[in-house]
């Protein structure tokens, strides 16, 4: 384009198959199973897995066990309680797609001046609910409701980030030998051939995560159900960022909740960031030379918020619920300072 302007627009998206998973459980019962007996997995049946039950069992020497333990797959390694004992860690089975439109604006250096402009518009889906990432995004509900259905889990990707803008420049400051305010001597060696930069970074929250039901008997790690929009009037302010009633404890322990994994409407607060700096280099006899520069970053000291407090109560009432979706934290730092010289010789 004119003026040593440089365009370009893309397309770029990627697939991620064999996503190692947190961990999943081979004891933990298929939530068919779950539905298919429900209150009968606490029934006694008898212990015919006794001969193999080691000393350790918590069913050792017992004459019944829960229907629940006689259905698991490996009963002689259960922990002592319904659907555990036999782990797998780092499990290979999840999955993501993320696509993205990406533009991207630079001007050349020209007239001492440049800059460079990028805007991401991507959407990550996946349904790893434990994935290597998870230090970006809060996870939510971290371990999946049944780890051999994850079509329950398919969600937008705790890390995904709808808009991504960024932009940058760098400018020769014109004051100085030959330049609009023309300096000369000791003026041009102490103001003269400044130059300041900038950087503007922009974007949305990650997805939250809905809370887990809580019930006290839980054969499975059940959401809660959504029942309405719950970005839908949020308050997006740190005393609440959004409230609880789009929510409602299932009607039974023993069938998924209807929340998805991530809730695509309710995000945490996105970045508010600018960062600047202005530096020189003092030419000096011998081929030395002395760069000072001064850079600050989170020059506005902007809060990015947290993630808010996401819990559950069985009897959701306003008292019991006061304290969801609080935010008690900043994801970013405070406006910083730094100060720096380097001599080379």
């Amino acid at each position: 384009m004119p003026h040593s302007i440089v365009f370009s627009l893309a397309y770029v998206g990627s697939r991620g198959r064999f996503i190692p998973l947190g961990s999943v459980d081979l004891n933990q019962l298929p939530l068919s199973t779950i539905g298919q007996y429900q209150d009968a997995l606490n029934d006694p049946v008898p212990n015919t897995y006794g001969p193999v039950l080691p000393s350790t069992n918590g069913f050792y020497g017992q004459a019944t066990i829960p229907q629940g333990v006689a259905l698991e797959a490996y009963p002689q390694f259960n922990c002592g309680g319904p659907s555990c004992g036999v782990t797998i860690n780092g499990y290979p089975g999840g999955d993501s797609s993320y696509d993205s439109l990406q533009t991207k604006v630079e001007k050349r250096l020209t007239s001492h001046f440049t800059t460079l402009g990028a805007f991401t518009w991507g959407k990550l889906l996946s349904d790893a609910y434990y994935s290597p990432l998870a230090f970006i995004g809060f996870q939510g509900a971290r371990n999946a409701q049944d780890w051999r259905d994850l079509r329950l889990e398919k969600s937008l990707g705790a890390e995904d980030v709808k808009y991504q803008f960024n932009w940058m420049t760098s400018y020769d400051l014109p004051v100085g030998n030959g330049r609009a305010l023309n300096l000369s001597g000791w003026r041009n060696q102490a103001f003269g051939g400044w130059t300041a930069s900038t950087i503007v970074y922009l974007s949305t929250g990650v997805p939250i995560g809905p809370p887990t039901a809580g019930f006290e008997a839980s054969y499975f790690n059940q959401r809660v159900d959504q029942v309405c929009d719950p970005g839908k009037g949020a308050p997006h302010t740190p005393a609440q960022w959004f409230n609880y009633t789009c929510f409602a404890t299932p009607a039974s322990p023993y069938v998924a909740g209807t929340a998805p994994r991530t809730l695509g409407d309710v995000r945490t607060g996105g970045a508010r960031d600018l960062d600047g700096s202005i530096y020189k280099t003092f030419t000096m006899t011998g081929e030395k030379s002395l760069r000072v520069e001064v850079t600050s970053y989170n020059l506005t000291n902007t809060p990015q918020f947290g993630y808010p407090n996401v819990f559950w109560n069985p009897t959701p009432t306003p008292d019991n619920m006061k304290a969801f979706g609080q935010v008690t934290s900043t994801s970013n730092t405070p406006r910083q300072f730094q100060f720096a010289a380097r001599f080379a010789f």
